[in-house]
């Protein structure tokens, strides 16, 4: 019964952890300008006899590092609250801009980190690298997009032999232009679709019994 607990909490701290803000890194940000960005948001849970969001708060900047290359960091504010410290960063990189009908194309490649604030853990800190390609059209004033986070945990937890080697979440949303340097993203995530929820302790709104849909909302403003 322990191990069972322990699986249903790891599982639970994966997913409310892993790729729980609106991807932001559509297109190029051009070298030398940057953008700050604030997310809310997170797996969908039953609380009180009705469905919501989980408040899941992330703070963060993109940097134009060179004219197809961005440079991404983000602070997740909401896990200070289990003490848990967690930043991801990395950078994504631009294999083509929108031309016609043609998308915009790109790869980020960053490293998700989570560190125990507590003492005496027996592993203080664990690292996720993620990978996402990224497909996004112009569409009038605003950018419709398209997804894949790939979350692969460097040490697989040993009470659970099957746990998946690789974390999938696909994603779609639409990023409104309220104005020329603040943009507002909605999006829907599919956090962790090849993860069964019934290893889940909490009850999360899975697709398909698998995994949990999530709602995100971003604001980004333009420097």
């Amino acid at each position: 019964m322990k191990r069972i607990w322990r699986l249903a909490c790891a599982c639970c701290v994966v997913l409310l952890l892993c790729s729980c803000a609106a991807h932001h890194s559509l297109h190029p940000e051009g070298k030398g300008n940057w953008s700050g960005n604030m997310s809310v948001g997170g797996p969908v849970i039953e609380v009180f006899g009705t469905r919501i969001p989980v408040p899941y708060l992330t703070m963060g900047a993109t940097y134009g590092w060179k004219d197809r290359i961005n440079l991404t960091g983000d602070l997740h504010l909401f896990p200070l609250a289990y003490q848990i410290a967690g930043l991801d960063a990395g950078a994504a990189w631009f294999l083509c801009e929108q031309d016609g009908c043609k998308p915009v194309l790109g790869l980020q490649g960053r490293i998700m980190m989570l560190a125990s604030l507590k003492k005496d853990v027996p592993e203080r800190v664990k690292l996720f690298p993620i990978f996402t390609p990224t497909t996004a059209w112009q569409v009038k004033r605003g950018m419709l997009y398209t997804g894949l986070d790939t979350a692969i945990p460097l040490s697989s937890p040993d009470y659970d032999k099957e746990a998946p080697a690789v974390l999938l979440s696909p994603f779609f949303g639409y990023r409104w232009t309220m104005k020329p340097d603040l943009l507002l993203y909605t999006e829907l995530k599919w956090q962790c679709a090849n993860l069964p929820s019934d290893k889940l302790a909490v009850n999360y709104l899975p697709v398909a019994g698998h995994g949990a849909m999530s709602v995100l909302v971003s604001v980004e403003r333009g420097f």
